[in-house]
């Protein structure tokens, strides 16, 4: 689920579409956070704005809500990450984190409001004044302008700026998306020498981090072989920006893990015993899934169907389930416990219900889950699907694409 986080590529790259401008007033169209306005210094206000932009406390506000309550919820966090950023800015307006805070005001803004002042949907609580919101919207629009192009702007800034240029890397970026859709040959020459340059220019930057794993898609859908692939991100691996070498790395392990059996071994939720040597002749579906997952759960009557109509001829079905068990460390060993048991209860409830017959491995760790970690999944549904050796021959085998798979692996 990445609906809420703020330091993506969309999010950067507007900064760099606006029109040139002067630094306007500065008239947010809500209340200040007074915990950031009481702050000490701008660390302890920062510590805020950080935890507006944590996944896991984010995933948390929303992780029991559904359907319109999900949206309402949303809306109210964006409102939140507004106020405080807004906060910050205004109190510490020569800090260069304050850029930061520039960015989030413009991903908060265009997520509750429309271009014409009005609300994108109700928030609970919260009084609309569209004749407020209509002069705030040029005058983020502005600040977003200045954060492109100040000279203490952090350097995501200026790479959001520089990639956002004509012919630059978000062109080339788009280009090779729009040749992997159709499937067509690209030549990927400029687009890697373009992310090797910045990369090298902008070696803190942590944005990198995300174009390993694009890279590796549009290569392999455009005609790239394993080799060609892997020589490109031993390239990536190889230059100075740590975000971009690290990521490149872990798409090399995973390539690698085509090479050699898996191996996963757990004791189900159910008590069941499970090693994926037990499957050797079997077709395997490893899905990472959970409940709290809305994707997921639209993927979920697929996956039965396919299920129901190949089960019986050699296809079978784990689920690694990243159940949210909310942890924290000040738990107690009781406290850990009971929190265990209710998610575990919520895990089985909803299998049952759904007839989803299959293991589900839990330990309540939410992101950090054992298997996901080891296997270096950063976002769910993310599927699995083994052959009769027990090695990895797709994680793409979603939607039709699964039931074409699996007749395919079981020569149907």
């Amino acid at each position: 689920m990445k609906i809420i986080r703020l330091l993506t590529l969309s999010a950067l790259f507007s900064v760099a579409a606006l029109a040139e401008t002067t630094v306007p007033q500065f008239n947010p169209p809500v209340e200040l956070d007074p915990e950031v306005l009481a702050a000490p210094d701008a660390d302890a206000a920062w510590k805020s704005i950080a935890q507006m932009n944590n996944m896991d406390y984010l995933m948390e506000l929303i992780a029991e809500a559904k359907g319109a309550d999900k949206e309402a919820k949303l809306r109210f966090i964006y409102l939140r990450i507004l106020r405080v950023t807004a906060a910050f800015y205004q109190k510490y307006p020569n800090d260069p984190r304050r850029w930061f805070c520039v960015r989030d005001m413009m991903s908060a803004t265009k997520a509750v409001a429309n271009p014409d002042g009005t609300p994108r949907g109700a928030i609970e609580d919260f009084v609309w004044d569209q004749t407020t919101w209509v002069v705030w919207i040029p005058q983020i629009k502005a600040l977003a302008q200045a954060a492109a192009t100040a000279p203490d702007a952090p350097d995501e800034f200026k790479m959001a700026t520089e990639a956002a240029l004509p012919g630059g890397l978000r062109s080339l970026v788009a280009a090779a998306a729009k040749a992997a859709e159709a499937k067509q040959s690209f030549d990927f020459g400029p687009l890697k020498a373009e992310l090797l340059r910045l990369a090298a220019k902008f070696p803190t930057v942590r944005t990198f981090t995300q174009y390993p794993n694009y890279y590796v898609q549009f290569r392999t859908k455009t005609g790239g072989t394993k080799e060609e692939v892997l020589a490109d991100l031993q390239e990536f691996v190889a230059q100075p920006n740590a975000a971009l070498s690290e990521s490149a790395q872990k798409e090399i392990n995973k390539l690698a893990m085509a090479d050699r059996p898996l191996e996963i071994v757990f004791t189900a939720v159910d008590g069941r015993k499970v090693d994926l040597k037990d499957y050797r002749g079997k077709v395997v579906l490893v899905d990472f899934w959970a409940t709290w997952c809305g994707p997921c759960i639209k993927e979920i009557p697929n996956i039965k169907q396919v299920y129901a109509d190949y089960h019986d001829k050699g296809f079978e079905i784990i689920g690694i389930a990243l159940e949210n068990a909310r942890l924290s460390m000040k738990d107690t060993p009781e406290q850990a416990a009971t929190k265990h048991e209710k998610a575990r209860q919520v895990l089985n409830d909803f299998t049952v219900k759904n007839e989803m017959s299959w293991p589900q491995y839990y330990d309540g760790k939410f992101w950090k889950n054992d298997i996901s970690t080891r296997f270096e999944i950063g976002s769910i549904p993310a599927m699995f699907l083994i052959d009769q050796n027990g090695n990895l021959v797709s994680t793409e085998a979603r939607g039709p694409k699964l039931e074409a798979e699996v007749k395919r692996l079981l020569k149907l």
